[in-house]
């Protein structure tokens, strides 16, 4: 917990466009997660999901063409 608060604390005397980023690139690890998952050919439930798939992409992307905008 200590360890949090530190995190917490530290984040905070970021820079806003720093910060803004880090939270982009938590967007990008968890969706690029969830198109593994999707991928995984062991879960037949994966087909049930394409709605999903497309839709995470979409926010993939978007995320992705931020982070260039924010960063070049």
């Amino acid at each position: 917990m200590l360890t949090e608060e530190l995190d917490v604390f530290t984040e905070s005397r970021l820079p806003l466009q720093e910060r803004v980023v880090d939270k982009l690139a938590d967007i990008m690890f968890a969706s690029d997660m969830i198109r593994d998952m999707l991928a995984d050919k062991r879960f037949k439930e994966a087909q049930r999901l394409e709605t999903v798939k497309v839709a995470v992409q979409g926010i993939y992307d978007q995320v992705n063409g931020l982070m260039h905008q924010l960063t070049d």
